[in-house]
């Protein structure tokens, strides 16, 4: 197992951006300029309604998958018997209502795929224009959508027309630190945490030159398209450890078909190591004389294994268990991830005990 405390080995490339990145030029610029996110299967993209959603609450949030379009699921004629004419009718995904004040948060996911250009000719309009058909937006309305690499070979396409209305992001993985951070605050799995931190080349993308021979990512280049790990793809490896108890042998096959044999072999250690560990029981029934990890790799998962399970009750006697510890780097880990969830953080910046472990540690968390 190399442990090489969470370095990662990823390439600053100008002309990419990080998710981050990419939210924060949505906001920023999103009223007038269409943003499309390209970037590699599984990376997070979609998440970003998610996030923006929360940054914006006075927003209607849509989403619109055009991959999964048709013609009537965008709009339909709906006849005026009076005056004797067809009026456009945009379906009820788009958020678009009579009367409508409130500003639309609009997603075009995988805009790049769309079933026919007379789907893409639709939608074009939202994008420069901010109108669907001849019904405008309400004012101060964001559109962005996303996209695969063209390289990717998932069946991305996009004519120089569209190009000419949006502005493409290229967004980069996300490096191993800035995931185990996301993960701490999403309930994923520790062990799962761990073995990104402790193999940081999984965050790699596959047109990094270093990425080559790496058997553990999405890579078309070598056909490696099937199990693959990702940001995606992790997060459901991660609902298979925490059910180990139950799944019992099937948990290396589930494994393997959902982040590949290579990484599968190499989680299976975590998995193994953190069933080693002290017992989250016998660390809250005496935080001074529970057994402490016996290696720099279990300190870690023991670490990001106590951030997921700290809470407003446990917290004092976590913190005193930690403070046994001569692994600062661990300590480190374990105040930083902790403090990753903003639920957590609401009550551990209250915790004396934890502010001052922080403080020892020469870190400020707030």
């Amino acid at each position: 197992m190399n442990v090489n405390n969470g370095t990662n080995v990823m390439h600053n490339i100008p002309n990419q951006v990080s998710l981050q990145q990419a939210r924060d030029a949505i906001l920023a610029l999103g009223t007038d300029t269409t943003i499309i996110l390209r970037g590699q299967p599984g990376i997070g993209k979609s998440w970003i309604l998610k996030d923006l959603a929360r940054a914006l609450p006075d927003y209607v949030p849509a989403y619109i998958d055009c991959a999964d379009l048709s013609l009537g699921d965008i709009a339909m004629p709906i006849v005026d018997r009076e005056r004797r004419v067809t009026q456009f009718a945009p379906n009820e995904r788009f958020k678009i209502y009579p009367g409508q004040t409130r500003p639309v948060l609009l997603m075009l996911d995988e805009i790049t795929k769309p079933a026919t250009d007379e789907i893409l000719n639709m939608l074009l309009p939202l994008m420069l224009e901010r109108r669907l058909g001849d019904i405008p937006l309400p004012p101060g309305s964001i559109v962005f959508g996303t996209g695969n690499l063209a390289t990717d070979g998932v069946g991305d396409r996009f004519p120089a027309h569209a190009y000419n209305r949006v502005t493409e992001l290229d967004v980069r993985n996300p490096e191993a630190d800035e995931w185990v951070m996301w993960a701490a605050a999403h309930d994923v799995a520790p062990e799962v945490m761990a073995f990104v931190r402790e193999n940081p080349q999984v965050c790699q993308r596959y047109d990094d030159p270093a990425a080559k021979d790496n058997p553990m990512i999405f890579n078309p280049l070598r056909g490696n398209t099937r199990s693959f790990v990702s940001p995606r793809s992790l997060h459901k490896a991660s609902h298979i450890v925490a059910k180990r108890d139950v799944l019992g042998g099937s948990v290396r096959a589930l494994l393997a078909g959902t982040i590949g044999e290579a990484a599968a072999a190499q989680m299976e250690a975590f998995v193994t190591m953190a069933d080693a560990l002290p017992r989250i029981s016998a660390i809250e029934a005496d935080p001074t004389k529970a057994k402490l990890p016996e290696t720099v790799g279990a300190y870690f998962l023991c670490a990001l294994m106590l951030s997921t399970r700290i809470n407003a009750e446990n917290a004092d006697t976590f913190v005193t268990y930690v403070k046994r510890w001569d692994q600062f780097e661990a300590g480190m880990l374990f105040a930083r991830t902790a403090a990753a969830s903003p639920a957590k953080l609401a009550f551990l910046a209250k915790n004396r005990e934890f502010t001052k472990l922080t403080a020892d540690l020469g870190k400020y968390i707030g």
